[in-house]
């Protein structure tokens, strides 16, 4: 790919990205609006960037695509993926013709950073965070272990305990593996392994996690089957009751040409597509295969796999996520949206992928799959992100052993030195993805001088892009797109038949065109509705009068063409 200005060997925290942002606007006044849609209670700009070449139309003149990142507000490299797209944009914009047209026919619209305070927390202190540092669901601390850094080395890792009853065992295989203990196992030294933190409240002897302290999940806080916490777990008092939740889902309300939507998130490495909530046999089938197409392109970029969140995402007796901003996207808006999870440490360290790849792992295959990590970690991160088990005093504890792999910066986001390489190549697959956007032409305009000042005007509008103009079938299920409306105007002209103003309905876009090899005739192409209408009007005007023909809708934008009778 051609060059980026930004150095990507850390990871952003918000004033970095606020300073960023800010150049972008100086840099290109008459191209970027920079907005401070909402403040955290910390007192952090939840920040949205609009960016699109004004000169061929404002921002809610053309199809839009929406990219925000950190609902989940550990999973930092969705965020570092946002901000390298949008270096190579601006970065590249005097120069590439490639960026230049894109931004030309369409808007981008991205929110980089949903959860500012979650996640310079994250990234300040040895904390794991799934989406705010807020209290919840408890308004204070509860009894139990609670994580926290006690050897003072900046991560959160395991510890383990000696004791006679204890679960666990040194691997024969690794010494630095621990296995469960078999029902037979009565000779040798036994440990309780627990997550490295102190106890609050503690009895002393009974060690029991506590629950979480910042359960929030903004990613089930969504109108989409939303349920309680006591079923699902880290849902909010109610739907949107986050201030980020509600500010996002706000925005997109907003905008309403926003035609795709990309959700940066970490681990695994695909890209998930909705439905979430339930099968994708009840889903529309067109819709599905639509994602499916789009996907293959995630792959060749990428080699990450579209993967369906419920079907071959989670096991089919897991209990149902529901609340999540995909399904809320796609049921609610009718707006398709992909979770790209970045950093697939499970391929590289040599664990294949299996559906559902959120399956239960058996004891054995836990134990496998930690000790090729650490191998992974050996051998190509320079042993960096793991501490052997080392001897700690622990004040209510005492002698303990505190060791284990660095989750934040190996599992859950890539180590340093493999940033670059796995923001960039996500930019790949975006600049692919937004070329699939409806894009309404005048495909011709034909005058017909009929007599006198008389003119019969016929317009061919056309979509050539990939998606329809409706953008989904759950939209037209949910009726929330407006229809094609093109229109006539001109000085001193009357119309004699045709009104003004005309509805169109929508158009099809080629992804509704069934192309397939034949075995025995060759290719084929089939298609029921219409990728491109007429319009017509007969009227009277002068002759050498100007005439705009208008096409508009709230999802496609506005386009005009100039004809002269």
């Amino acid at each position: 790919m051609k060059k980026v200005r930004n150095t990507y060997d850390h990871y952003y925290r918000y004033e970095e990205i606020t300073s960023i942002l800010k150049g972008y606007e100086a840099e290109f006044p008459e191209m970027v609006r920079l907005t401070a849609l909402n403040q955290t209670p910390e007192g952090r700009n939840i920040w949205a960037i609009e960016f699109t070449d004004r000169t061929t139309g404002d921002y809610l003149d053309k199809p839009a695509y929406y990219i925000e990142a950190n609902i989940h507000a550990g999973e930092v490299a969705g965020c570092m993926s946002a901000m390298y797209f949008l270096d190579y944009m601006f970065t590249n914009y005097k120069t590439d013709p490639e960026v230049q047209s894109l931004l030309k026919k369409y808007t981008f619209y991205m929110v980089p950073r949903v959860s500012p305070d979650g996640s310079e927390c994250y990234l300040t202190t040895p904390d794991t965070i799934r989406s705010v540092n807020r209290l919840y669901p408890y308004s204070e601390l509860m009894p139990g272990l609670q994580p926290k850094d006690m050897d003072g080395d900046g991560v959160i890792r395991k510890m383990r305990v000696k004791s006679p009853y204890g679960a666990w065992k040194v691997s024969d295989k690794d010494p630095r593996l621990m296995v469960k203990r078999a029902p037979d196992d009565m000779d040798g030294e036994f440990y309780n392994v627990f997550t490295e933190g102190e106890i609050l409240d503690f009895d002393g002897y009974t060690v029991k996690s506590a629950p979480q302290k910042w359960g929030n999940d903004f990613n089930r806080n969504f109108p989409a089957m939303w349920k309680h916490e006591s079923e699902q777990r880290g849902a909010g008092n109610y739907p949107l009751s986050n201030i980020e939740t509600k500010t996002v889902a706000d925005f997109i309300i907003g905008h309403k040409n926003i035609c795709s939507i990309i959700d940066f998130h970490t681990m695994t490495g695909a890209y998930l597509y909705p439905p979430g909530i339930k099968p994708r046999s009840e889903a529309d089938k067109a819709d599905m295969r639509r994602y499916v197409e789009i996907g293959k392109m995630a792959t060749q970029e990428t080699t990450y796999p579209p993967v369906n969140a419920h079907d071959e995402y989670v096991p089919a007796d897991a209990r149902v996520d529901v609340g999540a901003f995909d399904d809320f996207n796609h049921f609610t808006l009718g707006i398709p949206a992909y979770t790209i999870e970045c950093w697939d440490l499970d391929p590289r360290a040599g664990i294949p992928f299996t559906y559902p790849i959120m399956k239960d792992e058996t004891d054995e295959e836990a134990a496998e799959h930690h000790l090729k990590y650490i191998q992974w970690i050996e051998r190509e991160n320079d042993g960096e992100g793991y501490l052997p088990w080392t001897k700690f005093n622990h004040p209510q504890l005492g002698e303990v052993e505190i060791g284990g792999i660095d989750y934040k910066h190996v599992v859950q986001n890539p180590p340093p030195k493999f940033l670059p390489q796995e923001v960039e190549k996500h930019t790949r697959f975006l600049l692919r993805h937004v070329k699939s956007l409806p894009m309404i032409q005048f495909h011709k305009v034909d005058v017909q001088h009929i007599d006198g000042c008389v003119y019969k005007i016929d317009a061919y509008v056309m979509n050539t892009g990939y998606l329809p103009t409706y953008i989904t079938r759950e939209a037209l299920k949910l009726q929330v797109e407006q229809p094609i409306k093109v229109s006539l105007s001109g000085e001193g002209i009357a119309f004699v038949q045709g009104k003004q103003e005309q509805d169109i309905g929508q158009l099809e876009g080629y992804s509704a065109i069934v192309a397939q090899n034949v075995s025995v005739n060759g290719l084929s192409t089939e298609y029921d509705l219409p990728c491109e209408k007429r319009v017509s009007w007969i009227i009277t005007a002068k002759e050498g009068t100007t005439l705009t023909i208008t096409c508009h809708s709230d999802k496609v934008g506005t386009y005009k063409k100039e004809i002269c009778v």
